[in-house]
């Protein structure tokens, strides 16, 4: 068995620095001009992949995003379950917390997405707005929960009620699912927040999918950083 990842981040077309972050595996980035770069994977359990949308300036959402994820990456090999994945996105809270008091960072902080697979099940993890899609049989289906408050017709906005470096513990969303028959796309709202469920639906479900999101989320302006992750395990 295998996993296959396609992944890119790129600062976008209107802010003048990248605070996106990526990790697959080991393998950390955070470009500001980015190229698709493909991956394959032996089936190392557990294996985690996501993407993290800092926040909090220049220097405080870079290193928000990257020091989480460095957490993560750390401390994942002795995941065994949805517990220890619960445990350590609140150990990447506290540290991104702890650093963020210093006071050229205080406010940085960061959203966090992603999925950890292990032997027989895949656990889809979220805070904050950055997005977990899983992709069976042709439907796109979020499975990521937006931590953000709504607008007057019950659509998310871009105001998030959480995210990792907060003082108070965070309440990660955490969604168990069977091993095999499901790909997955992971992204910033850089991604979301330009195109549609349905816009996305048909681009993953195409010939070219990282292409076509690139090409779409640029033609929409591309506002914000964006980044994403297509998963495909076995």
């Amino acid at each position: 068995m295998s996993i296959e990842v396609t992944a890119f981040t790129d600062t976008g077309l209107v802010r003048d620095h990248n605070e996106d972050a990526l990790l697959v595996g080991a393998w950390s980035c955070q470009a500001a001009t980015g190229s698709v770069v493909h991956m394959r994977f032996g089936d190392d359990v557990p294996f985690v992949a996501a993407v993290a949308d800092g926040m909090g300036g220049h220097a405080g959402g870079e290193l928000a995003s990257r020091l989480a994820l460095s957490v993560i990456a750390d401390i994942a090999p002795g995941w065994a379950g949805p517990d220890d994945v619960a445990d350590g996105l609140q150990h990447a809270n506290d540290q991104v917390h702890q650093v963020g008091q210093n006071p050229e960072l205080l406010g940085m902080g960061t959203t966090i997405a992603g999925v950890c697979a292990f032997a027989d099940q895949v656990v889809v993890f979220n805070v904050g707005d950055s997005r977990v899609y899983g992709i069976s049989d042709g439907v796109l289906q979020q499975l990521s929960v937006d931590d953000a408050l709504l607008d007057d017709q019950g659509r998310p906005t871009h105001r998030i009620t959480q995210a990792l470096g907060q003082r108070m513990p965070v309440d990660p969303h955490l969604t168990v699912q069977p091993r095999g028959g499901t790909a997955y796309l992971v992204c910033s709202d850089g991604v979301s927040g330009m195109m549609s469920d349905e816009a996305l639906r048909d681009a993953v479900t195409g010939p070219s999918p990282a292409e076509t999101i690139i090409e779409a989320t640029r033609k929409a302006g591309a506002q914000d950083n964006f980044s994403f992750l297509l998963i495909s395990l076995d």
